[in-house]
């Protein structure tokens, strides 16, 4: 775009790369960047090893054509697309997982939504004991912290936004509070900038986040701890694949690829690995095959975060919720962020039964296939909750299968996200080379109809027909999409119950940790949160970066 604001790049070329580092960093997520800024506070030679590319704002796509480049898939058939793009889909029998590629990892790329959970989550006693007693303590200071550098705030209000409208009434029909959640979006900005010194622009509100903000204001980890590392003096790599990680003599060695397949091998006293759930549970699984000596529950507890996408399609009331970042921006009607608006339904008796719901918006690169795909779909998986009015429906259907997306049907479209609380018992296994999720009938747990007959109520609200996953439909198997995956690399007391300790440290099998290693992202956490757990990993981060400078007589500074 060629009205984006200038953004210093921070990746180097990998011809740069040092045989040692006082620290290497895997992944560039909201762990791994915790990591990255804390370590190169406290004086450590570090290094970050992303295997996607930089965006810089004005790079993400905005339309059909470029967002095709940007897709991967991995399945039991293979890999399609480049290894680097920015969107990276899992394909499983029982839960497919979608990721983000690139520096600043899936926070490129999420709803920005940034919510603790039920306080009953963290009492559950799959945490380790020494993370349940920092609850009011130093795990609380984590979420602080995480807060002052991610930004948080709750969409202003104004102006008023079509999709917040309808989804107010959809609030009170399933009997829940309607709320502004906290969001990492810039709606105001410092002029001397973020917490890392950056300067980022406000919203536009366009809808696009999930796309990636070619504006600047979603404030990702390429925003805020990435420039903060670099700004300490951190090497920032990307290309890097990282395959595994081996012990030799006092020193940690990094194996990795880089794009064009050939072999690099860096070394450090310390390793943080924080390439993601998928991405993590992958490098230690892979380790252990090359003889680590870690905990043989790695790749355990795996949990899709109870997450469910579903559209309320055709409502009797316009919603505007397809992102327009590829076109002028309406000031009078816009999209609003991608996220704007929450229902909260976790005051249950059991907390198994508690959920959130969230609205959302379609980045508009998808645009140009959504009227075929929604009308395709309306007849095949759709609920109609108000067939009494079928002529002005069609005729809705027909207007944007004629004059497209913004107008007509899919104009009038709600985007429904759930997260909710699931067994966390899926697996990950390492199979003809690649990483693949194992958890037979995962969608057919009843909190998923549970959250259907909700969304049937939310939906009858503005008259329109419910089309939840179809891959959720009973003739494809009731199979589940999440993309907040978690687990595989869980946090316990010891070997016996989870693969890190309270402070991140990697278990060996006898009992003791490894000295130097860790891991900090998704994958260390040991169930369900039931809401996005982007400021939960970020909070736990934070708090073993400050154990991790105890530890070693280092500064931790925030």
């Amino acid at each position: 775009m060629a009205n984006a604001p200038s953004f210093k790049r921070l990746s180097l070329p990998l011809s740069g790369l040092d045989e040692r580092y006082d620290a290497i960093i895997i992944g560039s997520g909201y762990g791994a960047g915790v990591a990255a800024s804390r370590l190169s506070r406290m004086g450590l030679k570090t290094c970050v090893l992303e295997r996607g590319r930089e965006f810089l704002p004005g790079d993400f796509p905005d339309t059909l054509h470029a967002g095709m480049k940007e897709f991967q898939t991995t399945s039991g058939l293979g890999h399609t697309g480049r290894h680097d793009a920015l969107f990276d889909m899992r394909i499983n029998p029982d839960m497919s997982v979608l990721v983000g590629c690139g520096l600043g990892g899936t926070s490129l790329i999420n709803g920005n939504v940034m919510l603790k959970p039920d306080p009953r989550v963290l009492e559950d006693t799959k945490w380790p004991e020494e993370l349940r007693k920092a609850v009011s303590g130093d795990l609380e200071r984590g979420y602080a912290v995480a807060r002052k550098w991610l930004r948080p705030v709750p969409y202003p209000g104004t102006p008023e936004l079509k999709k917040i409208t309808a989804f107010e009434t959809a609030a009170r029909a399933v009997g829940g509070p309607f709320s502004y959640p906290p969001i990492n979006v810039t709606f105001q900005g410092d002029p001397k900038g973020n917490a890392a010194g950056v300067y980022q622009p406000d919203c536009t509100l366009c809808g696009d986040c999930c796309s990636g903000c070619n504006i600047g204001a979603k404030n990702t980890v390429a925003m805020n701890y990435l420039p903060d590392a670099a700004r300490y003096g951190a090497a920032i790599f990307t290309g890097a694949r990282v395959s595994h990680v081996e012990r030799n003599s006092s020193l940690w060695r990094v194996v990795f690829e880089d794009s064009d397949g050939n072999r690099h091998m860096t070394s450090a006293a310390s390793v943080v690995i924080g390439a993601g759930t998928l991405g993590s549970s992958e490098i230690m699984l892979r380790s252990a095959a090359a003889g680590l000596n870690i905990s043989p529950h790695t790749g355990e507890h795996f949990s899709g975060n109870g997450d469910v996408l579903s559209f309320g399609y055709n409502n009797d009331v316009a919603i505007n919720g397809i992102g327009m970042g590829h076109l002028v921006t309406d000031a009078d009607d816009p999209v609003g962020p991608v996220i704007a608006g929450l229902i909260d339904l976790r005051n249950t008796d059991d907390l198994a039964d508690g959920m959130v719901i969230q609205e959302g918006a379609i980045p508009g690169l998808l645009s140009v296939l959504l009227p075929a795909m929604l009308a395709g779909g309306s007849p095949l998986f759709g609920d109609d909750t108000d067939s009494g009015d079928y002529l002005q429906e069609a005729k809705r259907v027909a207007r944007s299968l004629f004059k497209g997306a913004y107008e007509g049907a899919v104009h009038n479209t709600q985007t429904f996200l759930v997260m909710a609380h699931d067994c966390a018992t899926g697996t990950m296994h390492i199979r003809n080379g690649r990483l693949m999720i194992d958890w037979p009938d995962a969608g057919r747990a009843p909190i998923y109809q549970k959250i259907s007959d909700i969304l049937r109520r939310a939906t009858a609200a503005t008259g329109g027909t419910l089309i939840n996953n179809p891959l959720w439909s009973r003739a494809l198997g009731r199979n589940l999409i999440s993309v907040h995956p978690l687990g595989g690399c869980g946090l316990g007391d010891s070997p016996d119950d989870g693969v890190i300790d309270h402070k991140s440290r990697v278990f060996r099998s006898d009992g003791g940790v490894w000295d130097g290693l860790y891991i900090m992202d998704g994958s260390v956490i040991p169930r369900s949160l039931g809401v996005n757990p982007s400021l939960t990993i970020t909070a736990i981060s934070e708090r073993a970066m400050a154990l991790y400078a105890q530890d070693h007589d280092l500064t931790y500074t925030t």
